[in-house]
């Protein structure tokens, strides 16, 4: 039903349901993101780092009929698509329309930020030097 909606609006997609399709496919690097539940999030990351949509946030509970304390879930197929159309969007273009600042790092926000960023290490009790610290990108 998603590869539908999706071709509906002119996106190109498919549908896997085995590990081997999904490395086949992410491999490929023929796609820009994923769409799967929550269990699967950490098997498609650790295939490729690629950005995923938790398919299971779309879903919100509603009342329903059947008494009080009986509720259905219901599909925001709205939020679902802006979601979509916010990942197809080339990265440079995300920012622009986003109408946020980039992110500044402490060098570019000058001598308050470092004070505070020096003080809030302390009372972490983090190491003051880089020294022995690895990068989280190696």
């Amino acid at each position: 039903m998603i590869v539908t909606k999706l071709a509906e609006r002119g996106h190109s997609s498919i549908a896997v349901s085995t590990v081997p399709e999904v490395f086949d496919a992410l491999r490929s690097d023929c796609y820009s993101f994923a769409i799967t539940t929550r269990p699967e999030i950490d098997l498609l990351r650790n295939i490729h780092s690629i950005p995923v949509v938790n398919l299971e946030i779309f879903f919100h509970a509603e009342p329903s009929g059947g008494g009080p304390l009986s509720t259905s879930k219901k599909f925001d197929g709205r939020a679902f698509m802006e979601r979509v159309e916010f990942l197809v969007r080339p990265v440079t273009a995300r920012g622009e329309h986003a109408g946020t600042e980039p992110v500044k790092t402490i060098a570019m926000r000058g001598h308050k930020a470092s004070r505070w960023w020096a003080m809030a290490k302390k009372m972490l009790g983090l190491p003051h030097h880089r020294e022995g610290l690895s990068d989280v990108r190696s």
